[in-house]
This record gives structure tokens, C-alpha cells and sequence, in this order.
């Protein structure tokens, strides 16, 4: 069984989740607005990050949380720890979906080919 952890409204997340859905692929969605993550689980994810990811590879920079923070949470963001504390205080800022099974990453973000390979 697969976690998918996101935000509903969120394009990325909703193509990700019909992609799934279409090729019957079971999985619990976890909304990380609502109380979902922890520094505990987080951490988890990031000890065991597998190539080509990194830890820095959970905070979306392109997106429009990341623009409007302030330079103090940016600057908080560029050690494992401040991006962690980062996450849990403003959810949407991480990238979405991140997808895992057993708390290991399996992938980030939305990318059809790379869904083909790793989940069929």
C-alpha cells in the first residue's frame, strides 16, 4: 500500500492521485494541511531518500509558498533541521506529491514515465 502525502487542491496532486486511481493502484492519501506530518516522520523520510533525491528535494522553491516567506524562513531552510521545523509550520511549501511505502520515498512529484516504471 502506498502514502501519498499532499494537498487536495493541488494540480499536481489530483493528476497524480487519477493516475493512480486509473491504474488501480492502492493508496492512502494524506492531507499534510491537516496535522499529517511530524518532525519524527519527516526525518524518516530523509534518512532513507533514494537517488536523485535529497532532503532538499522536499521544499518546493518554484512554488508560490516558498516566494512569500520571508527571508528568515528561507534562510532557516538551507540546514536539514530548519527545513524540517519549516515544513511542519507551512505544509504547502513542501513538494507535493511525495508518495512512500514503508516511510521510504519512493517518488516526488508528478512524472508519468517515472510512475510507469516504479509503480507497474
Amino acid at each position: 500500500m502506498l502514502n501519498v502525502y499532499g494537498i487536495k487542491n493541488c494540480s499536481t496532486v489530483r493528476k497524480s492521485l487519477n493516475w493512480l486511481d486509473e491504474h488501480s493502484i492502492d493508496f492512502v492519501f494524506f492531507d499534510v494541511k491537516k496535522n499529517t506530518l511530524n518532525a519524527k516522520l519527516i526525518d524518516q523520510w530523509t534518512k532513507n531518500i533514494p537517488t536523485p533525491y535529497t532532503w532538499e528535494n522536499l521544499l518546493n522553491k518554484s512554488g508560490i509558498t516558498w516566494r512569500q516567506l520571508s527571508d528568515d524562513d528561507k534562510n532557516s531552510a538551507h540546514e536539514l533541521n530548519g527545513a524540517i521545523e519549516l515544513i511542519i509550520k507551512k505544509p504547502s511549501v513542501m513538494k507535493r506529491p511525495l508518495i512512500t511505502k514503508n516511510d521510504l520515498i519512493l517518488t516526488l512529484g508528478y512524472d508519468e514515465n517515472l510512475f510507469q516504471k516504479i509503480y507497474l
